[in-house]
């Protein structure tokens, strides 16, 4: 059973790296660049297949287990896309998205599957403002507005609270990053989607934890 469950989680890895690499190609601004190795193919095939059997061995046929198939799979294909080619597709996250809902709807109802709709569409919003007023500061774009589409996924996944813990913690995460960008003027365009997926893997995987941080800051 391991062994197939592993095989399985190698198998989608590989397709999430292919994903990655190759569909910011069909749009027609971006540039190819030089392929994935072989061993970081390997390597987030592997790291895929671990997912798999944590996930399983964590929460059985759940709705936990679900979901972090989905969230890996979002990991994997942003982190490759928008570091590559500083671009995350709609496709997956239109695809994510449907699928979180039914999740929701399927083992939670339809009543938390509309909460989770409704989570989702103000965090999208408050990012929209965000961007809006840092377009204004900035005199350039602040968010790219597929960041902001992924914010309205971690709503979805999340809900509101850890969604905006989940964005607050991405900011965390980015600014280091963004200051060494700086410090090797290098070009000061930073990937935000990297850091907004892996902020939201964090939290759903602390869930409990970030839950209890919430309960005792209120």
């Amino acid at each position: 059973m391991i062994i197939i469950l592993f095989l399985i989680g190698f198998i989608l890895g590989i397709i999430y790296a292919f994903i990655g690499e190759k569909l910011p190609l069909l749009v027609p601004e971006v540039i190819e660049k030089e392929g994935n190795s072989w061993i970081l193919n390997l390597f987030i095939g592997v790291i895929n297949a671990l997912v798999f059997l944590i996930s399983y061995y964590n929460f059985g046929l759940s709705y936990e287990f679900f979901a972090s198939l989905i969230i890996a799979g979002l990991v994997l294909i942003i982190f490759i896309s928008d570091f590559k080619y500083m671009i995350i597709l709609d496709s997956p996250l239109i695809i994510s998205g449907l699928l979180i809902l039914i999740l929701r709807a399927y083992f939670y109802g339809f009543k938390n599957m509309g909460l989770s709709l409704l989570s989702g569409l103000i965090l999208f919003l408050l990012m929209l403002i965000i961007g809006f007023i840092g377009k204004k500061i900035f005199k350039k774009e602040a968010l790219g507005g597929r960041d902001i589409k992924l914010a309205g996924i971690i709503g979805l996944i999340l809900g509101l609270r850890l969604g905006l813990v989940s964005i607050i913690l991405s900011s965390l995460l980015a600014l280091p990053y963004a200051v060494a960008a700086l410090l090797l003027n290098k070009d000061n365009e930073v990937p935000y989607g990297p850091f907004l997926i892996a902020s939201m893997a964090i939290v759903f995987l602390f869930m409990d934890k970030f839950n209890n941080l919430i309960a005792f800051l209120i």
